[in-house]
C-alpha cells in the first residue's frame, strides 16, 4: 500500500532507530518477553485497576469487582497459594500484580495473563488490549479466541489461526475448535508432541463432521464429488498428513516415541497447517453446499 507521506516510515521509529544509532526493531524470539512489554502491559493493568478502586466508609481502600474476584481466584487457582494470605488492601493487591509483570518470567507473565483472559468473570475487550500490546511489542505470542495465547511465526501465520478459529465457531465445529485451543495451548506449554497430536485432532473433527467414518480421505472424496480440488493439491494433503494416517484413521501413539522427537519447529508448522486445512475444507463443503451452516457472530 503506497502512502503520500514521505515521513510515514520514519513516524514508525524511535529518533535514535531512525538514525541508525539503535537497531530496527524485530520481533522477539520465542519464549521472551520484553521490558517494554512489561511496561505497556502494567501501563493498562494499573489503568484499569485504579478504575476499580474504591473507599469504604471507614477510610479503606479495596479493589472491587471484577477484578477482586479475578486477582483472588488466581491467588488460589493458578498460583495456589491459601485464601488468607490474599491481602485485602488496595495497594498490597496491586503491589503483587505488579511484581509479578515486572519480575515474573515469560512463563510467568503470559501463564498468569492467559488464566485472567479464560476466568468468566474477565471483561470483555481485554483480550484485544492484550493482543495489541502483544503486536506493538512485536511479542511472538499473540492472543488467539479471546483466550488463547498462543506463539505465531509470522503475521500470515496468525492470520491463518485466526481466520480457523473464526470457520469453527459454528456448533458442529466445537470440538475441532476445543482441539486447536488446546493445541495452542500444549505448543505454549512447550509440549510439542501434544500440540500436533491436538491439531492433527482438530483436522480428524472437522473431517468426522464432513463425513461421519471420521477419514480423511473420505471427507475429500466427498468433498471432490461436489468441489473442485486440483489433484495436486490433493496428492499435497495426503503427504502432509500420511504418517498420521492408516486405514483405521488417525493414530498418533508414534509422536510419544523418542526417536520422533518432535520439536518447537515441527509443532509451530503442524498449528499453521492444521489451521489452514480445516479452514479449507470447512469452506470448500460450504461452498459446494456439503455444510450450509454458517460460523457464529458471538
Amino acid at each position: 500500500m503506497t502512502t503520500d507521506d514521505p515521513y510515514a516510515e520514519r513516524k514508525k521509529l524511535t529518533f535514535a532507530q531512525a538514525e541508525g544509532l539503535e537497531p530496527l526493531p524485530t520481533q522477539l524470539a520465542l519464549r521472551q518477553i520484553s521490558q517494554q512489554f512489561r511496561a505497556a502491559l502494567w501501563w493498562d493493568l494499573k489503568g484499569i485497576f485504579e478504575q476499580h478502586r474504591e473507599r469504604s466508609s471507614y477510610g479503606h481502600e479495596y479493589l472491587e469487582r471484577p477484578w477482586a474476584i479475578i486477582l483472588q481466584d488466581a491467588h488460589v487457582y493458578h498460583h495456589h497459594h491459601l485464601l488468607e494470605e490474599f491481602p485485602e488492601d488496595y495497594h498490597d493487591v496491586v503491589r503483587r500484580a505488579q511484581n509479578l509483570i515486572a519480575q515474573g518470567s515469560w512463563s510467568d507473565v503470559l501463564g498468569w495473563l492467559e488464566y485472567v483472559l479464560k476466568h468468566p468473570a474477565c471483561p470483555s475487550g481485554f483480550a484485544s488490549q492484550v493482543d495489541s500490546i502483544m503486536s506493538d511489542c512485536r511479542l511472538a505470542y499473540r492472543v488467539f479466541d479471546g483466550v488463547v495465547i498462543c506463539p505465531v511465526g509470522s503475521g500470515a501465520e496468525q492470520e491463518t489461526i485466526k481466520r480457523a478459529f473464526s470457520d469453527l465457531r459454528s456448533a458442529e465445529f466445537h470440538g475441532a475448535r476445543d482441539h486447536l485451543s488446546k493445541a495452542a495451548n500444549e505448543l505454549t506449554a512447550g509440549n510439542f508432541a501434544g500440540s500436533i497430536r491436538e491439531s492433527i485432532h482438530a483436522v480428524e473433527s472437522v473431517a468426522r463432521t464432513l463425513e461421519p467414518d471420521g477419514k480423511l480421505s473420505k471427507a475429500l472424496e466427498k468433498l471432490e464429488r461436489s468441489a473442485k480440488i486440483h489433484p495436486a493439491m490433493k496428492a499435497g494433503f495426503a503427504a502432509l498428513y500420511g504418517y498420521t494416517s492408516d486405514e483405521q484413521g488417525i493414530r498418533h501413539a508414534h509422536l510419544n516415541e523418542p526417536s520422533a522427537k518432535p520439536d518447537e519447529t515441527d509443532a509451530l508448522f503442524m498449528i499453521g497447517a492444521c489451521a489452514a486445512f480445516v479452514s479449507y475444507l470447512i469452506n470448500k463443503a460450504r461452498s459446494a453446499s456439503v455444510l450450509n451452516s454458517r460460523p457464529d457472530t458471538n
